[in-house]
């Protein structure tokens, strides 16, 4: 069914999100407010960036501690689209166990939940209508298994986090781990089907490395914002572009750009 504008009759300008009605209304208030803080420091990050550009050689002000501070509260959240996509993905995937490197305050982790639950009830369908044309009985054959496993350093990010996931009816398909990634990713228990690398820059690639040796075959893992800050995620892209190396890689333009990259 296409989704019109109820004013034009015209094709709306998204497609509708794929959340139900009660993790859409968490993930709405969430992307208010982070559009809310979006445009308040818009000029304070520009101040903070000509100062670091002029006392450190770079225009990225996250390398100063002082801006990572103050960044400390902010939700830098995922694109709504972008988010969606990675439901999509992780549908597209039959993903049961996804790595988030980067929680905040757990939006972009209601739409991976979502998936993780979504596909362990598409699993279950799937298995009893196996079942009832077999004449056996029930059997969900491991479909109750699934989470997102999250990783954030902020102590009231997480705690934020684990409210939102709650309030959207998630809590079950998340495990938050707070604290320095380098340590809480080191246990993951079983094979990996999506990550999410949405996170401070330089630990993007420390965050895949960890990662790697627990991504299945096909798996994918999604970066955000490498086409806008290509310069600073130049040793993350050359990692999963490396022709010999463990990844192949495909860069989605527009709106800071994605690099979705398949585990060879």
């Amino acid at each position: 069914m296409t989704t019109t504008s109820r004013t034009s009759g015209r094709p709306a300008a998204q497609a509708p999100s794929p959340l139900d009605d009660r993790a859409r209304a968490v993930v709405e208030g969430l992307q208010a407010r982070n559009r809310r803080q979006t445009r308040a420091a818009v000029g304070p990050l520009i101040v903070r960036a000509v100062r670091s550009r002029l006392r450190d050689g770079t225009w990225d002000p996250t390398q100063s501690p002082a801006t990572r501070a103050w960044l400390a509260d902010k939700l830098v959240a995922l694109d709504p689209s972008k988010a969606a996509l990675c439901y999509q993905l992780c549908r597209a995937l039959g993903a049961r166990r996804v790595v988030e490197a980067g929680t905040s305050y757990g939006l972009s982790t209601i739409y991976l939940a979502a998936a993780v639950r979504d596909n362990i009830a598409a699993a279950a369908a799937l298995a009893e209508s196996r079942d009832a044309r077999r004449g056996a009985e029930p059997d969900d054959g491991g479909a109750a298994a699934g989470v997102v496993i999250g990783t954030e350093h902020e102590p009231s990010k997480v705690a934020f986090a684990h409210a939102n996931l709650t309030e959207a009816g998630l809590a079950d398909h998340a495990d938050i781990r707070e604290g320095d990634l380098r340590e809480t990713l080191r246990d993951l228990p079983g094979p990996v089907d999506f990550m999410l690398v949405d996170i401070w820059i330089p630990m993007a690639l420390p965050a895949l490395r960890l990662v790697t040796p627990h991504l299945r075959p096909g798996a994918l893992v999604v970066c955000d914002n490498v086409v806008s800050g290509r310069r600073y995620y130049a040793e993350y892209l050359d990692h999963v572009r490396d022709p010999g190396g463990p990844f192949t890689s495909v860069t989605v333009p527009g709106n800071g750009g994605l690099e979705i990259s398949l585990r060879n």
